[in-house]
């Protein structure tokens, strides 16, 4: 079985990007595909006689789009996608080829492509249960055992007109939406109320009988008489998606590739909509789309005998099979017809979907076409086969297959609460989403919530509770319901079970831990516990020889939960007792006049703030990012300690410790930043201790005041070099780290060209000198490279010096070129040539041939700006007539405003490569002597490059495969894993820098 990815796509290019920076293979494979508009526009009638659709460069504005297209006497429309792409007019008459091959030559065009026009792909056939025999044939009943559809589950029919009040899908429809002219009306049609009739015809007794008759449909007409274009389809699948529908059927089709429309499917399948198209009613081999995109399933027409129809296109594209041979279904005009064609196969899996998602609508696009995928009759070879897919549909097997969202729930027996043990709830998910456990009364009242919202993908949860209510409380014997709710945003469903408790908790006591705190801070210690029965609760306070103290309770009557003691640290007096450790001792007597088991809890009584004594290292900091200033912190009983450095007006500047320690020097450490992590400026600081035992006791600690100086080596940040190209004073920026003062000056290796600015006293900030490329008699200086050099020194004496380089170029006319481009003379251009000025000049270039001979003037002394540039040659000589070498140059010639001449020659070549390609190697890598599964590329280059892999199955034939690949300067060695094991052609662009262009091929026949 071949796995539909390998042979999806008809053609593979390779090509190698020169990138300035970096770009990942994912970014690469990202960007459309741009077919040759000869073979876009081979049959007229496939087509909008007066449109395109256009992809402009992202960075292109609203105006050069217009500029763009007025070239072509064409003009903007409307748009796609939300602006990212363009539909344009032409006027009545024009060549959509010639103005398509215009377009794409220019750089800000990323693609050019036909507006399609999509047609019906049914039969139609002359003319209530029993005459629907394909719902016996994929066990329909048998499935409406399990579910006939959920009302929450939307299918989008994306078709031309379906009749809404029709008897069998009156009530049904849900934003209904006209794809071509934006609003809601349309006229009804036979083909999309056939379509609709098949998935979800009502349950009536008033003619036939839907798949899932209980779903609901969104009817979506994308077409104008009897054909539907590219833009009309875009609009309909992102409504659709945008507008919760959950499955999408496209009973419609035709046999070239749009990008925009790939898009829209994508975008649907990101938002959870499952796409489901018909294969084509041609008998081809040839892909029909949208049904050949990867994120379609696509569905081939069977006969009664499980036969492939013989009108049913096949291939590697087919995913499943399904009846759609003598259909009978509703039609417009509230009537019923048979039809056949795979136009009625896609909704019979449609269909079938929907109870699939009806019974677990949390289940993912992938997920429900897994289950399709495996609930079918094997027909044809087995396993996969281009005729059947994965097989002809069974509607039992695919609602069998389906898991509901959560399992049976597993509860104890009898929870038999004895306050330690807690009940375990155990239940399993199926599908995305989030669930929430509740434990209610018998009556529906909400107890406690176990669980919310805990996130599941399809997982197996066991939850426990301790019989508690959400206020703690335990709860009396009796029965309980215990419920799980899954959720997504969109569905919701519950399932519950009941769990029957009986409570045998004991009264007790339960507290724990030991308690430190002190009156003058607190005024009150609070002690909680829990009572697990009602009770006449005793608690007295005792000393460390057990003497009573205070009684705080003495047999008094509680309810059962949590409960707490409060103690004021004083005696039965009222006199504050001594600092020590005493014991609060709690008793019981429960219901049936037993005492129980008495608890005993420390409490430690302190009054006394902790000692604490800081010193300093050094009254003077002089920071210089490479030592701290250190202090000591002698504790000397266990405590929280916060250490602060603070300015001399007190504010906090970074807080340097925040811990517990026991009694224990403690190192204080500043680097002079503050808590920003920025250096503080010069001055006096100190720092601030607070020290807080467990009882709460406080001491505060101020140390003396330090000066921190600041005693950085002073640091100059500016453009290491700078270019002056015009007349004219230049400003070089530069940025200082610290004050001081500035002496500036321009030099020529040792000699001094100009004095800038000498001890000149500046802040710390950004800061600037202007130099007019004079020297100091104000002369002109010749281009060349000089160096600025910035000194400055501080009060502390301490000096830094920067020094950076000017180059002077204003009379210099610099033409970055190719010394070798392609020659192609059986194409148009035969050449073209991408170039770069340093600075805006007039521009000559000619063609010479291999005798230095002109042959050609492409432009003569026009004023062309700096930056990039390009120009072409037809392969026209100046007399008219075509040059038939394999060898020609071509000579730029620039002179700026001063009258210099500037010159560049490069040669253009049907064999030459560009220099800084080494080689390129390959061989054949098979796993086995008779296969040839790898090819083995091996690339020497000698600057960074991206590489674009597309693969033939033979020289012009389809394209097979892209891929993508980084390459860094030297030998890059890649392994491509070929999509089959037959001998294949591969094309090979590199691309420099500025955009030129060199191809090579690879024809393993040649090879191997």
């Amino acid at each position: 079985m071949r796995p539909k990815s390998i042979w999806s796509f008809s053609l593979f290019f390779l090509c190698l990007l020169f990138m300035a920076l970096p770009v990942s293979a994912d970014e690469i494979t990202d960007q459309p595909k741009q077919i040759s508009p000869d073979v876009l526009f081979q049959e007229q009638k496939e087509f909008v006689e007066r449109e395109l659709i256009v992809k402009f460069a992202p960075e292109v504005s609203s105006d050069e789009r217009a500029a763009i297209l007025g070239q072509v006497n064409a003009q903007e429309d409307s748009q796609l996608l939300d602006g990212d792409f363009t539909i344009v007019k032409v006027p009545k008459g024009s060549d959509l080829k010639n103005i398509a091959k215009s377009l794409v030559k220019n750089k800000q065009v990323v693609l050019v492509e036909p507006n399609y026009k999509f047609t019906k792909t049914y039969i139609p056939k002359e003319p209530k249960f029993q005459q629907q025999w394909y719902l016996n044939k994929i066990q329909a009943p048998k499935a409406w055992d399990k579910t006939k559809g959920s009302s929450a589950i939307t299918v989008a029919v994306i078709d031309d007109g379906v009749q809404q009040n029709h008897p069998e899908l009156k009530g049904k429809m849900v934003k209904p939406y006209n794809a071509v002219t934006g609003g809601t009306q349309y006229t009804p049609q036979l083909h999309a109320t056939h379509v609709a009739g098949i998935i979800a015809a009502s349950f009536n007794k008033i003619g036939i009988a839907g798949i899932a008759p209980n779903v609901k449909i969104m009817p979506i007409n994308v077409f104008s008489g009897e054909q539907a274009t590219s833009d009309s389809l875009v609009r309909a699948i992102i409504y659709a998606a945008d507008h919760n529908a959950d499955i999408i059927n496209m009973s419609l089709g035709s046999p070239r590739y749009s990008y925009p429309i790939e898009i829209a499917v994508n975008y649907a399948k990101s938002k959870g909509v499952l796409l489901i198209a018909a294969a084509g009613n041609d008998g081809s081999f040839l892909p029909e789309y949208p049904a050949s995109y990867d994120n379609v399933l696509s569905v081939s027409a069977t006969a009664q005998d499980d036969q492939i129809a013989y009108f049913s296109n096949r291939g590697n594209y087919i995913d499943l099979a399904a009846p759609g041979v003598n259909i009978y279904s509703s039609i417009s005009g509230s009537s019923y017809a048979y039809a056949n064609g795979t136009s009625m196969a896609a909704p019979v899996v449609s269909g079938v979907a929907a109870l699939v998602r009806s019974r677990n609508p949390f289940l993912s696009p992938g997920q429900v076409a897994t289950i399709l995928k495996k609930s079918t009759v094997d027909l044809g070879t087995k396993g996969w086969d281009y005729l059947y897919g994965y097989g002809r549909i069974d509607a039992n097997k695919a609602v069998s297959n389906t898991s509901l969202p959560i399992s049976n729930i597993t509860v104890p027996k009898i929870y038999t609460m004895k306050g330690t043990n807690k009940a375990g709830i155990s239940f399993s998910t199926s599908g995305k989403g989030k669930i929430s456990l509740t434990i209610k009364s018998a009556s529906g009242t909400t107890l406690r919530t176990v669980a919310a919202n805990k996130d599941t993908s399809g997982s197996k949860f066991t939850l426990y509770w301790d019989g508690k209510t959400s206020n703690k409380k335990s709860v009396s014997s009796g029965t309980y319901k215990v419920e799980v709710k899954m959720t997504n945003g969109r569905a919701t469903v519950y399932k519950s079970t009941t769990i029957k408790v009986v409570n045998n908790i004991k009264a007790a006591i339960l507290v724990s831990g030991t308690y430190t705190f002190s009156p003058k801070v607190s005024g009150k210690i609070t002690i909680p516990y829990e009572l697990t029965q009602k009770a006449k609760v005793t608690a007295i306070v005792k000393d460390k020889s057990g003497k009573t103290v205070n009684t705080i309770l003495n047999k008094k009557a509680l309810s059962a939960g949590r409960k707490s003691i409060v103690w004021n640290g004083k005696n039965s007096k009222g006199q504050l007792v001594k600092n020590g450790s005493y014991n609060l001792v709690l008793s019981l007597i429960d219901s049936k006049n037993k005492a129980g088991t008495p608890k005993k809890v420390q409490i430690n009584l302190d009054t006394i703030s902790p000692g604490a004594k800081l010193t300093l290292s050094s009254s003077l900091f002089k920071m210089d990012n490479k030592t701290n200033h250190k202090a000591t912190l002698q504790l000397k009983e266990s405590a929280t300690v916060i250490v602060y450095v603070k300015n001399e007006k007190g504010t906090v500047i970074k807080k340097l410790i925040n811990k517990t320690s026991k009694p224990a020097a403690i190192a204080i450490s500043w680097n002079g930043k503050n808590d920003k992590n920025a250096l503080v400026p010069e001055g006096k600081y100190y720092y601030f201790v607070q020290a807080k035992d467990a009882a709460g006791n406080t001491t505060t600690v101020n140390s003396n005041r330090f000066s921190l100086q600041d005693w950085r080596v002073p640091a100059i940040q500016a453009n290491k070099d700078v270019y002056l190209q015009t007349k004219g004073l230049m400003t070089i920026a530069y940025q200082l780290i610290k004050s001081g003062n500035v002496t500036v000056g321009i030099y020529q290796g040792s000699s001094l060209i100009k004095n800038i600015k000498t001890d000149a006293a500046e802040l710390a900030g950004n800061r600037s000198f202007q130099w007019d490329a004079t020297d100091e008699a104000n002369q002109q200086v010749p281009d060349g490279d000089y160096q600025f050099k910035i000194k400055v020194t501080d009060k502390y004496n301490l000096s830094q010096t920067f020094t950076g380089n000017i180059h002077v170029q204003i009379t210099k006319i610099i033409i970055s070129y190719p010394s070798v481009v392609t020659l192609n003379l059986y194409e148009t251009p035969v050449s073209e040539v991408y170039y770069k000025l340093s600075s805006a000049g007039k521009v000559t270039i000619e063609i010479l041939n291999e005798y230095n001979e002109k042959v050609r003037t492409i432009k003569q002394s026009e004023l062309v700006k700096g930056g990039n540039q390009y120009f072409s040659w037809n392969g026209e000589n100046d007399d008219g007539y075509y040059e038939w070498d394999d060898t020609y140059y071509y000579v730029i010639t620039a002179e700026n405003e001063y009258g210099r001449i500037f010159k560049a020659k490069g040669k253009m070549s049907s064999i030459d490569k560009p220099s800084w390609l080494k080689s390129v190697s390959f061989h054949d890598d098979p796993e086995y002597y008779y296969y040839h599964d790898k090819m083995n590329l091996s690339f020497d280059v000698k600057q960074p490059l991206t590489a674009d892999l597309y693969v033939y199955d033979y020289e012009n034939g389809p394209l097979l495969e892209k891929n993508s690949y980084s390459l860094q300067s030297g030998t890059n060695k890649i392994v491509y894993t070929k999509p089959s094991y037959y001998y294949l052609f591969y094309k090979i662009c590199y691309r420099d820098s500025l955009g030129n262009q060199y191809w090579d091929e690879i024809d393993e026949w040649d090879y191997f």
